[in-house]
């Protein structure tokens, strides 16, 4: 998906319509976890990944320069 496409991805009814609440929920992750989410995109798993390793790390690898952007500004606004 190109970043053109960053709309769609956070789109409001996905965690609804695609229950990705409940893959994040599956997914072994330990607070101190170390996560390397590769085609990050927006960042829409990396957040909710990282909230879950709350004393690790997620590593968001992308290799659009405009999606790193979109996840730094979305870091920048929780700070």
């Amino acid at each position: 998906m190109g970043h053109r496409g960053a709309g769609w991805v956070e789109r409001p009814e996905r965690e609804r319509t695609e229950r990705t609440d409940l893959l994040i929920e599956l997914l072994p992750i330990e607070p101190d976890s170390v996560i390397a989410d590769i085609g990050a995109g927006t960042g829409y798993f990396s957040f909710p990944m990282a909230r879950k390793a709350s004393e690790g790390r997620v590593i968001a690898v992308d290799i659009q320069r405009e999606m790193l952007d979109i996840i730094k500004a979305r870091l920048e606004h929780l700070s």
